[in-house]
This record gives C-alpha cells, structure tokens and sequence, in this order.
C-alpha cells in the first residue's frame, strides 16, 4: 500500500540560488570587512597578558607583529590580493567560480 509523504513547512520554500558560500556569524564576515593585519593595536586585557610574558627581550622590542600590505602593491582588481585592503572570503570565492570551477569540469 502506498502511503503518502506527509508535507512540512519547508516543503515549500522556493530554492534561491547561492552565489557564495554559507557566512560564518560575526559582523566582519557577513559585511565583508577585510582583516586589517594590524595586530600592534589589538588591545585587550587577555592578549596584554600573553604579551607581558613574553619571552622577547624588552631591548629587541621591535618584532613585527603587523602583516598588513601596502594597499597600493597590487591593482584592486580580482587576480590580485593584498592583506589589510582585500576581503579573503570574496577573493576565494572570485578564484573558485573563475579559475577552480574551470579545472573541476574538465576531470
């Protein structure tokens, strides 16, 4: 005997088409704000702490903590990324849908 498929709410929900993948929850991820790299002005009281039991020498003092490019290194256009100016998440998914996705078809 055929029984018939019981219908839930989201039976019914029209597909949208994805033109990303799914946005973790923070603020800077789903605005698309890019890392600035500017670690040196992180100032919280936990990282303080770790920062007060370093083992560095207080007279070699000057390690670079900061990985921001400058932002005039690379054209702002797609083949190119600079850290502290780029959003990562949107070059990955520029590089996947233009270059990856191409590779993937041909296998």
């Amino acid at each position: 005997k055929l029984i018939p498929r019981k219908k839930f709410s989201y039976d019914d929900v029209a597909p949208k088409p994805a033109t990303e993948p799914p946005l973790p929850v923070s603020d800077a991820a789903r605005n698309h704000v890019p890392n600035p790299y500017v670690n040196s002005k992180i100032a919280h009281e936990k990282i303080d702490a770790v920062r007060a039991k370093s083992t560095i020498p207080k007279d070699k003092a000057d390690v670079n903590i900061d990985y921001a490019q400058d932002p005039t290194l690379y054209p702002e256009s797609f083949p190119y990324f600079v850290r502290g100016r780029d959003s990562l998440r949107e070059y990955i998914t520029s590089l996947f849908t233009s270059e990856i996705a191409t590779y993937d078809g041909a296998m």
